[in-house]
């Protein structure tokens, strides 16, 4: 493996290196966990979304793969599907991509629903440890130094 391609800021995906996109995922799980302790759905559903789709595109700078296209919910729904990835992720992303963005008619009284932020943690400690292992794996016999 010979790692990413260095940064662009006229390309969608190579503006930023894995480690800014892993940064800009851990925001948008910060921003998505304050949204829906205030029971605001939609922004919270959407924070969520946001951060599985930047962590994702930290891989994708590794692999790239045209099935998960260019935006986050593209790569939610791809994931979903994908047969590659652990059934935990899949069920992640299958959460994420079904979770209501507008709030129930009856708002429960007690903790605030955050299986969303729960399910876009879950894949973006995934996409942290891929790029992790894919960065400290050995180079390629067939790529010179």
């Amino acid at each position: 493996m010979t790692g990413p391609p260095p940064t662009d800021p006229q390309h969608w995906l190579r503006r930023l290196t894995a480690e800014e996109w892993h940064r800009a995922a851990e925001h948008e799980l910060s921003l998505c966990l304050a949204r829906l302790q205030q029971r605001s759905v939609r922004a919270g559903v959407t924070h969520a979304r946001r951060a599985a789709g930047m962590a994702w595109n930290a891989i994708l700078l590794h692999e790239e793969d045209p099935a998960y296209g260019r935006s986050y919910m593209e790569h939610v729904v791809a994931l979903a599907t994908d047969a590659a990835q652990p059934e935990a992720i899949r069920e992640a992303a299958r959460l994420l991509g079904s979770a209501p963005t507008v709030p129930p008619t009856l708002i429960q009284i007690g903790k605030p629903d955050l299986s969303a932020h729960q399910a876009a943690a879950t894949i973006v400690a995934h996409a942290r440890a891929w790029v992790a292992a894919a960065s400290s794996a050995a180079p390629s016999p067939l790529t010179t130094n």
